[in-house]
C-alpha cells in the first residue's frame, strides 16, 4: 500500500513589499515574512520595552 505524502501549499496574499525571506514550518511549508508582519513585531517590541527597561531598573 503506497501513502501519499501532500504538502498543501497556503495561498499567501501579496503586499506591495515582501523582502523575499520566509519562516520554514516542520512540514515543509514556507510561509512568506512581509513587510507587515516586521512592522507589527517591531510595534509590539516596542509597546513592550518600558516595561523591560522598569523591570530591569527595579532588580539593579
Amino acid at each position: 500500500m503506497r501513502e501519499d505524502n501532500t504538502v498543501m501549499q497556503q495561498k499567501q496574499s501579496a503586499e506591495p513589499w515582501m523582502n523575499g525571506a520566509a519562516i520554514v514550518l516542520s512540514d515543509g511549508r514556507e510561509v512568506p515574512i512581509t513587510d507587515t508582519m516586521v512592522r507589527q513585531t517591531l510595534d509590539s517590541l516596542i509597546q513592550t520595552q518600558p516595561e523591560h527597561s522598569a523591570n530591569i531598573r527595579k532588580s539593579a
